[in-house]
């Protein structure tokens, strides 16, 4: 390291610069100064000019996490720097309204359309499985990978036709492996046991790579081509229904009807009932 110099290391620059896998247990970045010194990657986002972020959110404020943006401020995009200042650049973010005392940030939303703009919107293939996808926003289509590298803590949130929302998991991780996207030593936290096994803590499918458990192949290839974490197809699906859908015009995100009577949500009257929305959140 050259005199006057520093270097920010972090999981999300190692991932996102390098292309490497997420070392557990490494959940905060670090500060090696010129003198060899070690600096803790800091708890709030400063901004330009010297404001106080800390105390009123502006435009010109960049935070290391959703629960670093003040208590005053409202839900939306914000913009955020997971890993320090550093070779990772910046990122839009939906941050939500608190829960349990903190803010989460939005990993995915896919969203009810009957127009089917929802179902192609998954077809994510392999080669883009960490690029940004839509627009960061409870009402639109919105994928952001990178948040799978930092985050730590995660849970999902369904809402339905009548705009009943649940939580339906919780779980722990301690990073991604972004070769084929398993996460990291996945904890159920809370929540439904095969929602967590299927959704979460096994594999990941895409149209053209397969990583999932399902023992006759790929659950992508299966339904409709839909990207996502997959265990024996499924508890919910992003984009597509049952192998018999009803007639709903490519709607997109669907739940195993008997799953989401039980979450308190409605029933469509078919075997995987449509919903509003489906959101992953994550917090570190």
């Amino acid at each position: 390291m050259t005199s006057g110099s520093a270097t920010w290391v972090g999981a999300a620059a190692c991932l996102l610069a390098c292309g490497c896998t997420a070392l557990a247990g490494l959940d905060r970045p670090y500060h090696l100064e010129a003198d060899g010194g070690a600096g803790g990657g800091g708890g709030g986002g400063g901004g330009a000019g010297g404001q106080d972020c800390a105390e009123e959110a502006s435009a010109g404020c960049v935070y290391d996490r959703c629960g670093a943006v003040p208590e005053s401020a409202p839900s939306g995009v914000y913009a955020l720097d997971p890993d320090g200042p550093g070779p990772q650049e910046q990122i839009e973010v939906y941050c939500g309204e608190p829960v349990d005392g903190d803010r989460w940030a939005l990993v995915y939303n896919s969203v009810g359309s009957t127009d089917g703009a929802t179902l192609p919107f998954w077809k994510i293939l392999y080669a883009d499985r960490l690029a940004a996808k839509g627009t960061p926003s409870l009402d639109d289509n919105h994928y952001q990978p990178s948040l799978y590298i930092a985050g730590r803590e995660y849970r999902d949130e369904i809402e339905d036709i009548a705009g009943t929302v649940a939580e339906v998991m919780r779980a722990t991780a301690e990073g991604i492996d972004t070769g084929d996207m398993h996460l990291l030593t996945p904890i159920r936290v809370g929540g439904d046991d095969h929602l967590f096994s299927w959704q979460f803590a096994t594999g990941w499918s895409s149209p053209d790579f397969d990583s999932d458990t399902k023992d006759d192949g790929n659950c992508a290839g299966a339904y409709a081509g839909v990207t996502q974490h997959y265990g024996h197809c499924f508890v919910y699906n992003l984009g597509a229904d049952d192998d018999d859908p009803i007639e709903d015009e490519g709607w997109g995100p669907h739940v195993s009807t008997p799953d989401a009577t039980s979450y308190g949500l409605s029933d469509d009257g078919s075997g995987y009932t449509r919903v509003q929305r489906i959101s992953r959140w994550t917090r570190w």
